[in-house]
């Protein structure tokens, strides 16, 4: 990246749906981390904090140590076939099209579901700026999963330049706030360490598994990428480092800070500052919290034009950006409607999310190594991901039998569908 900074974005006029360029290295970096800090960092170690105690630091760090097989497996991906349809395409190259089907509605279906926990958190930092606590959470959500929906609509040129400028300044406020809360700690908060024993570690891998999440989810950029091969390779190397570091310095900050507040940048600021922090903090998990929506949402629209391309959701939704985008507008809000009359917290849905993921990173793992044609770079991370990914699967629980329940779905869906085109 030489002596320039993450905001200097190597971007070209966007192509055609389908044509090559428009994305460099440093647009793929502001990407993977967007992607990946933002909702995640700000809700999750809360949770597992409740899951597993002090001990949930060790899911952490094992999962950013995990990071970097799972980054390359789907860099080499996007690298060997450049698709929007992302692990998707990757199913369909190793175990056929009725596969591949499936594993794209999955792949839908995931990013329908799991999107709006994030649009739960802005609504919640906001409703903290506001004095409002039991506000209403939930109609605030849709309002940010409606705007984030818009955001897509700049286009991936211009929408990587603001990520950009706004990530790195919320990723130095990130970093701030660890430095700021240090005279604060206690060392107290790790004892005992194993609270709820190993199982709730292993739990707590599952749902700290939601942040990270983004990995593949840049792989839906592939098909306006410029040199796909150099660009994701050279991109993961800057990225993997910096999520890595930041997950493990900002969980162990916020497990060592006294307290029970449940946003991870609004404790440790409130911690080191008092009020003042506290609505700084509030301001900066927002500000976090909108950047990886907008990500996240940009990845989804990408999944479901590719989706409808194959026929496997209806196929207007691929001629332009706005019918994807008002589609998945009102399905966030379909889902966060049913949240609300379920009275379903957001935890389940982490699990679900992340579970349903796993699945998919274990199917395109094993159909990279059906596959033909595939190189030794990527056959080595399928075997790597497979494994990793089984281990976390192992731990999913309920989670599981959800993401399962989705999968058959699906899989039914898309049969019916194929028999009758």
């Amino acid at each position: 990246m030489g002596g320039r900074g993450v905001t200097d974005v190597v971007a070209r006029p966007e192509t055609a749906e389908g044509g090559r360029g428009g994305l460099g290295v440093r647009a793929l970096v502001v990407f993977y981390v967007s992607s990946l800090v933002g909702t995640g960092i700000l809700l999750v170690p809360g949770l597992t904090e409740r899951q597993a105690g002090p001990a949930a630091l060790l899911a952490w760090l094992a999962l950013a140590l995990s990071s970097y097989p799972f980054a390359r497996f789907f860099a080499e991906m996007s690298a060997w076939r450049p698709d929007a349809s992302g692990l998707a395409a990757m199913v369909e190259a190793g175990f056929g099209r009725r596969s591949g089907r499936a594993a794209g509605l999955l792949l839908v279906t995931t990013y329908v579901i799991g999107n709006p926990v994030m649009g739960i958190v802005s609504a919640r930092c906001l409703l903290g700026l506001l004095g409002e606590p039991d506000g209403p959470v939930y109609p605030l959500a849709i309002g940010f999963m409606v705007v984030s929906a818009a955001f897509t609509l700049l286009g991936l040129t211009a929408g990587a330049r603001v990520q950009a400028a706004a990530l790195v300044v919320l990723v130095l406020g990130l970093g701030a706030a660890v430095v700021l809360a240090v005279p604060r700690f206690d060392a107290a908060e790790y004892t005992p360490f194993v609270t709820h024993g190993w199982g709730g570690v292993g739990i707590a891998v599952v749902t700290a598994f939601f942040s990270f999440l983004g990995w593949e989810n840049v792989s839906t950029l592939a098909e306006q990428v410029d040199d796909p091969a150099r660009s994701y390779r050279r991109a993961i190397r800057w990225a993997v480092p910096i999520v890595g570091l930041l997950y493990a310095a900002v969980t162990a900050a916020y497990l060592a800070v006294p307290g029970d507040e449940p946003v991870v940048i609004t404790a440790l600021l409130g911690a080191s500052l008092g009020e003042a922090g506290a609505i700084a903090g509030d301001l900066l998990a927002l500000g976090l919290a909108v950047v990886a929506t907008n990500a996240w949402v940009l990845g989804a629209t990408r999944v479901v034009r590719a989706a409808a391309r194959e026929r496997i959701l209806p196929g207007f939704l691929a001629e332009r950006p706005v019918p994807a985008t008002v589609a998945l507008a009102l399905a966030y809000a379909a889902v966060l409607g049913g949240l609300t009359l379920a009275g379903t917290g957001e935890e389940l849905v982490l699990v679900v999310t992340s579970s349903a993921f796993l699945l998919l990173y274990v199917a395109a793992a094993a159909a990279a190594l059906r596959a033909r044609g595939t190189g030794r770079a990527l056959r080595v991370t399928a075997v790597v991901t497979l494994l990793i990914a089984a281990v976390f699967l192992s731990f999913a629980g309920t989670g599981l039998l959800f993401a399962l329940a989705l999968a058959a779905g699906c899989v039914a869906l898309t049969a019916g569908r194929s028999r009758t085109s």
